[in-house]
């Protein structure tokens, strides 16, 4: 399933009513912020914005118009973004690149169609993007572009390299020839020249955003299964020991960050019934211990 950003007044997210008990809980008390204090700097994707979240104080980075996507991913020193951008155009996003703080904005690609959801791997040489249902691979500097997807398959939204750089876990599903709608969705691994397409899961249903963790050694991920709410799951890097870590029933989650030192996780998380705007959650790493930033949009990147 494709990630749908609810359209809202920013400024008014925050003060909706939600009736949906686990959801309420874990918001902050009016006019409270989110104030450990760590290293930390989230990207946030809020469907118009890039929004720089660094202790609990939030910086506008990229500003747009509703459904503008500002996908955002921070290179392993922290130093540049790669992100997706509409430009100056305002038509069909393409791949940039920028300094941390904003600056140097440049253009990546020129591609006929619209590219996406980049994905910078952690030795910095290469980048995985998305275009309509295929997955690219190019160097960092934009150069040597090339479609590493198999044809004839549906590849889910969100891509995350393994810390070693030599593949990428994602999602696939098979294309129902009727309704061109895609199903049994699963989690796979890509070598970074799209050889060695390996599936982790086989479950069925709906699966996306999968999101690999510092150490190598898991994958947590969102799935919806017999048409229920998205829940994070998280499973060993081989596809082994696949654990339930939230269990809520009125509320989605999905678009998991992990913290660089691979203790917490930041997500999104919405009551579906009444179509909230997402907000930004952080959680320990086994998905207790939930509570609300104070933030409202999709984690795309923490550093």
């Amino acid at each position: 399933m494709r990630r749908t950003i609810i359209t809202g007044v920013l400024g008014a997210a925050l003060a909706l009513t939600v009736t949906s008990p686990a959801l309420a809980a874990a918001q902050p008390t009016t006019g409270s912020t989110w104030t450990a204090k760590t290293d930390w700097s989230l990207l946030v994707d809020n469907g118009r914005d890039m929004d720089r979240v660094v202790d609990g104080t939030t910086k506008t980075l990229l500003a747009g118009e509703a459904f503008q996507r500002k996908y955002g991913s921070y290179s392993a020193d922290g130093r540049r973004i790669v992100y997706s951008d509409q430009g100056k155009t305002g038509f069909g996003a393409q791949i940039w690149t920028m300094n941390a703080d904003g600056s140097h904005r440049r253009q990546l690609t020129s591609l006929d169609s619209e590219a996406f959801g980049p994905e910078l791997s952690p030795n910095g040489a290469s980048i995985a993007f998305q275009t309509q249902g295929a997955i690219w691979v190019m160097k960092a500097d934009g150069t040597g572009a090339r479609k590493v997807s198999r044809d004839g398959y549906y590849y889910g939204t969100g891509i995350s390299w393994a810390p070693d750089s030599t593949r990428f876990a994602v999602t696939r599903g098979l294309v129902d020839e009727r309704s061109g709608e895609p199903y049994d969705i699963e989690v796979v691994t890509v070598r970074a020249d799209g050889s060695r397409e390996t599936a982790l899961t086989r479950t069925g249903g709906d699966k996306n955003s999968p999101a690999w963790s510092p150490d190598g050694t898991t994958i947590v991920f969102s799935q919806s299964l017999a048409g229920e709410n998205y829940d994070l799951w998280s499973m060993k890097a081989d596809g082994t020991r696949l654990r339930q870590l939230t269990r809520t029933a009125d509320i989605a989650e999905q678009d998991t960050v992990w913290a660089p030192a691979g203790t917490a996780i930041a997500y999104a998380a919405w009551a579906q019934q009444t179509e909230t705007t997402p907000r930004v959650m952080k959680a320990k790493a086994d998905g207790t211990a939930a509570k609300s930033l104070g933030v409202v949009g999709y984690p795309t990147s923490w550093r």
